[in-house]
């Protein structure tokens, strides 16, 4: 009978560990990128690089970067990220920062003898990344990733140091003279990094 049927068939249970059909999975997600880029602010810039490690669980996104520039002074940074992350293949991530700047030289020069002044200043900012992650093979869940990062960051204090030091005056050859020179320590960066890395799918762990 169709009635005896139904109330003897068995309805199959989904498998241990298995998502039911129609239940969204919970991504957890270890991304780690690095690149090479510009920066620049008031007192220091050139050439800088960029790394962050983040991991994400579904769209809230937390972790460490560290970034640094250089060129005749320089600047190294350190400090938490945290915030959104929206999309998939193609991802936007959107994250506050803080963290620690020291600087190196600032104020140094190639036509002077002046060594410049270093020191710490904590600061706050933010970073936004666009990028495209795909797959390298059908069978791995790992993925690639290459995006861009544009960062700001604001120093939440400002130093002036003083040095002094020896210039000796090649350029009319009067000798050498002790003088003393000040700088400041902190400024506003803005910064851009062309960066690649991975995406490790941990969504079964």
């Amino acid at each position: 009978m169709p009635l005896l049927a139904a109330l003897t068939t068995s309805v199959p249970k989904p498998a241990v560990g298995a998502t039911p059909p129609g239940v969204p999975v919970a991504v957890a997600e270890t991304s780690l990128v690095g690149g090479l880029g510009v920066a620049g602010g008031e007192t220091a810039g050139g050439v800088g690089f960029s790394l962050m490690a983040t991991h994400r669980f579904q769209w809230v996104e937390l972790g460490l970067d560290c970034h640094a520039t250089a060129l005749f002074s320089a600047m190294a940074g350190m400090g938490a990220v945290g915030g959104l992350h929206l999309g998939s293949d193609f991802s936007v991530r959107l994250l506050g920062s803080a963290g620690m700047h020291a600087y190196h030289r600032v104020g140094s020069s190639l036509l002077s003898n002046d060594p410049g002044v270093s020191g710490s200043v904590p600061y706050a900012g933010g970073r936004l990344v666009l990028g495209y992650s795909f797959a390298g093979r059908k069978s791995s869940r790992h993925r690639a990733f290459i995006g861009l990062i544009a960062a700001l960051d604001s120093d939440l204090e400002r130093e002036s140091k003083s040095v002094t030091y020896t210039a000796d005056d090649w350029l009319f050859g009067n000798g050498s003279s002790k003088t003393s020179s000040t700088h400041a320590i902190g400024q506003t960066t803005l910064a851009g990094f062309l960066v690649a890395g991975v995406d490790l799918d941990l969504t079964s762990y």
